[in-house]
């Protein structure tokens, strides 16, 4: 008789990644389509999978990490007309009705009143007889629970298979990745200091123009149609750099939504950070209300972020009536429809009433006053107590004092040696902040260097169990720098206690060497090969034939390095200073030993740099690489006569565990293989 496996059994065969217990953030995903994230958005799911998951330890139960990466807003009382409209209806209403999955027309209508209150205008609309002065009507409106969900139904609406998404770097990471997953492909525009990080319209229309070209020639309708630039995500204010566009930037904004009008590329205006812009006086301003650009635009609000509600998971948008309806299908076929109370939520917060605005200006007030507060706060603790406002000086003292005591509070209020903001990047908008790292770049701890922003994670997290997003998730645009980013939203105990571990770490930290370790480049070959042709003769002296290591030249191993540079460049690194080679490293991902994920091919250190710890560099970068490839184990061979090198990798921790026979020239020579666990 066949014996069969049970269901659970089955499916956890088809499903090995679920049998492990795991912690923190949930699994990224991956596209719809099955097609690999593109490089751009790998790289972002890749670390925020690492800052949500990979770094933490299995002690993360018993121990709480100190989390700075977070994206709840700051802890504050929810927004009270929106609170008082979910609590009437959930006491009042006969809930037994199964709702409308477009939303209820009243509520529909009173989300209308506000942004038409708000300046929206449609100067095209179609001709329907309940279309309104403005050129509305309720069917340009619908809710969901959240705008995430929305952002979804919109890029899986408007994208066909090879259509691409134009994000900003930096950009909200988790959208970047929703963005694939939901169908599109992602390419991105990078925001520049010079611009103040602000969008530039000249550059936008030439990066559209570009992607657009591209496609033309990639694919000459081999879909049938012709992929293209489908949409441009314009967050306003910016997630994470707090930068607004409002009416003081109206000409620019214009600008933004003219180049995309005239390529046919539609504007996402995520505006959900809107109502928490520091200046009421230049709040945030919707595209939707620039004559002429309505239909070209999807304009989407939620009350997470500004009205203190993530919980609420509500979120709405507005668009022409086609796009709408689109998104309503997508909500029927997934979700079936949204609960009537979240959008009494939206409505409580979003109308046209004189009682709401009332309400708004005295909640708002207090509550950018303390975002504010709290932006002063984080720098205080970043540059030291005399950069922050006067006016908060003596607070922040006082505050931080209480939580550490006056000599550790002396030491905090000095500010973090070698951080800093990024120059023209101070929020105006929002509770983020990048800090930039750059300066301790290839200072070492314990033998390990910071060189990558893994490295800057693993090094904060290793010291003090502090975390927060590096610069890769957020798609920086300076790949030179190691910066985070942090928010300011979070308790001031855990605000000041994170950036004092952060500062603490520092302290830990030794001197940079004199010299930087990258991946190997065409102009290196011929130092590399004089460098192995040297290390050969002055290592095998007495070991290996003289008749071979006489015959070893620099020209011949020169050319053999610079015709196979191509096949392997991206698996060689080596030490520099300056122009100057002084060692490097070969591993290969495909070694020919049985149960051996990997192994270091070759390590070669130019004579005169032996014994300044360059070697050691070299093999903990290599492990590095090979961690991030997901290879758990290395091998090394070695000849068994080379005791300077056997002693070498058994000090790193290597495990003789293979011998063999290698011919080098017409002689075979015992060599060892030393096993590497990549921990």
């Amino acid at each position: 008789m066949l014996t069969k496996s049970s269901a659970i059994d089955r499916f956890l065969r088809d499903n090995p990644d679920l049998r492990k217990r795991r912690f923190g953030l949930p699994d990224i995903g991956v596209r719809n389509d099955g097609e690999r994230f593109n490089p751009t958005v790998q790289e972002i799911a890749d670390a925020i999978q690492f800052y949500g998951y990979g770094v933490r330890d299995e002690n993360i139960a018993t121990m709480p990490d100190l989390d700075l990466g977070g994206g709840n807003p700051i802890k504050f009382k929810p927004f009270p007309p929106a609170a008082k409209a979910m609590e009437k209806y959930a006491r009042e209403a006969l809930m037994y009705r199964y709702p409308y999955t477009e939303g209820a027309d009243s509520i529909r209508q009173q989300l209308l009143n506000y942004v038409e209150k708000e300046g929206f205008i449609n100067t095209e609309p179609y001709n329907r007889d309940n279309i309104d002065e403005k050129g509305f009507s309720v069917h340009n409106i619908t809710f969901s629970v959240s705008t995430s969900v929305l952002y979804n139904q919109i890029i899986n609406l408007l994208a066909k298979p090879g259509d691409v998404v134009l994000v900003t770097g930096p950009s909200y990471g988790l959208f970047t990745i929703r963005t694939e997953r939901s169908g599109a492909d992602v390419a991105r525009i990078d925001l520049e200091r010079e611009n103040n990080f602000l969008i530039n319209p000249h550059k936008l229309a030439n990066r559209i123009d570009q992607i657009n070209e591209s496609l033309q020639l990639a694919y000459h309708r081999r879909r049938g149609y012709v992929p293209r630039v489908v949409a441009f995500l314009n967050a306003n204010p910016n997630n994470p750099t707090g930068k607004v566009m409002g009416k003081k930037q109206e000409e620019l904004l214009y600008q933004i939504s003219e180049v995309c009008l005239k390529r046919g590329v539609f504007v996402i205006d995520d505006l959900v950070y809107r109502d928490i812009t520091y200046d009421k006086e230049n709040i945030a301003m919707p595209i939707a209300t620039i004559p002429g650009m309505f239909r070209n635009t999807i304009s989407l609000f939620g009350l997470s972020k500004s009205y203190e509600m993530a919980d609420a998971r509500a979120g709405f948008v507005v668009a022409d009536e086609a796009i709408i309806y689109g998104i309503v299908n997508k909500t029927f076929q997934t979700m079936d429809s949204v609960p009537t109370i979240t959008g009494e939520a939206l409505a409580g917060a979003y109308n046209a009433k004189k009682k709401r605005y009332k309400a708004y200006d005295v909640y708002f007030e207090e509550l950018r006053e303390l975002y504010v507060y709290r932006y002063n706060l984080l720098k205080a603790l970043v540059n030291g107590i005399d950069t922050a406002e006067p006016k908060y000086r003596e607070r922040i003292i006082k505050t931080v004092i209480e939580n550490l005591g006056f000599s550790e509070a002396t030491k905090a209020l000095a500010g973090i040696p070698m951080v800093d903001f990024p120059e023209n990047l101070e929020p105006e908008a929002g509770f983020f902040a990048i800090l930039d790292f750059t300066k301790i770049k290839g200072m070492k701890y314990k033998r390990h260097t910071i060189r990558t922003e893994k490295d800057l994670t693993i090094f904060f997290y290793g010291t003090s169990r502090t975390r927060f997003l590096v610069g890769q998730s957020i798609s920086w645009p300076y790949k030179d720098e190691l910066v985070g980013r942090v928010s300011y939203a979070v308790d001031e105990d855990k605000l000041i206690k994170g950036m004092l571990n952060i500062h603490n770490a520092i302290l830990l930290l030794e001197p940079k060497d004199d010299y930087e370790i990258r991946k190997n480049e065409f102009k290196d070959q011929r130092q590399m090969a004089e460098i192995k042709v040297d290390g050969w003769k002055n290592a095998y002296d007495l070991i290996i034939s003289s008749d071979y290591l006489n015959s070893l030249n620099y020209e011949e191993q020169t050319k053999r390095y610079e015709a196979s540079f191509e096949e392997y460049k991206d698996l060689v690194l080596v030490a520099v200073r300056g122009e100057e080679v002084l060692g490097y490293a070969c591993y290969s991902t495909t070694p020919n030993v049985d149960d051996f994920q990997s192994e270091l091919v070759s390590l070669y250190i130019k004579p005169s740099e032996i014994g300044r710890g360059i070697g050691t560099a070299l093999f903990t970068e290599t492990c590095k690489m090979l961690r991030d490839l997901d290879k758990k184990n290395m091998i090394v061979w070695c000849l068994s006569d080379n005791k300077n090198a056997i002693k070498f990798y058994k000090r790193l921790g290597g495990k003789k565990v293979k011998t063999k026979k290698a011919k080098i020239g017409e002689d075979y020579y015992k060599e060892y293989g030393f096993y590497f666990q990549l921990k």
